[in-house]
C-alpha cells in the first residue's frame, strides 16, 4: 500500500513492501480467461498492474490497442499466437512481448495446455479499472464492450 510521510513540511510518498501469496489478489471471470490483479495502483503508487492471466486454448485477447498505457505479456506455461504490430509470433515459456501504447497487438492461448501469463501495464490502474467495468457490466447484462473500452482508450481492431 501506499503512505505519506511528511519531513521538513514536505509530504513524500512511500510505498509499502508486501508479499503477494499464491491464490492472492482480485479474480476476475471473463468468459473462459480468469485474470487475477496481483498489484494495482494503490500497491506501486501508480507506477503498474500486474495481472495473472490462465488462459485455456483458443482463447485470450483480439487484435487491440490502448493508446493509455502500455502492456508486457511474460509466458509463463503454455503456448502462444501473438500479433505485435505487423509481426506474428509464437510465444512459449519464458517468451516476453512488449506492446508500447498505440501498438496493434493479439495474444492467444493455442494449446494443447492452458496457458498462463503475467501482464503488466504502466501506469497502473487503467487495465484493471476496465476489466473490473467490463465484468460488473456484463454479470448485469450489458454487451456494449466497446463503448466501455473506449472509457479507457482501449480500441478492438478485429
Amino acid at each position: 500500500m501506499v503512505g505519506w510521510l511528511e519531513r521538513e513540511g514536505v509530504m513524500t510518498m512511500v510505498v509499502q513492501p508486501r508479499h503477494f501469496g499464491p491464490g492472492g489478489g482480485k479474480t476476475y471471470k471473463l468468459g473462459r480467461i480468469t485474470l487475477t490483479f496481483k498489484t494495482g495502483a494503490a500497491d506501486t503508487a501508480g507506477a503498474y498492474t500486474l495481472c495473472e492471466a490462465i488462459e485455456p486454448p483458443d482463447s485470450g485477447a483480439g487484435l487491440h490497442r490502448h493508446a493509455t498505457y502500455d502492456e508486457t505479456h511474460i509466458i509463463c506455461a503454455g503456448r502462444y499466437q501473438c500479433r505485435l504490430g505487423d509481426e506474428t509470433l509464437s510465444l512459449g515459456p519464458g517468451d516476453m512481448m512488449f506492446a508500447p501504447r498505440g501498438t496493434p497487438h493479439s495474444i492467444k492461448s493455442s494449446g494443447p495446455e492452458t496457458g498462463v501469463e503475467l501482464i503488466i501495464s504502466s501506469p497502473g490502474g487503467i487495465f484493471d479499472a476496465f476489466i473490473d467495468e467490463l465484468t460488473t457490466s456484463m454479470a448485469a447484462g450489458g454487451r456494449d464492450i466497446r463503448a466501455i473500452a473506449a472509457k479507457y482508450g482501449i480500441e478492438f481492431l478485429d
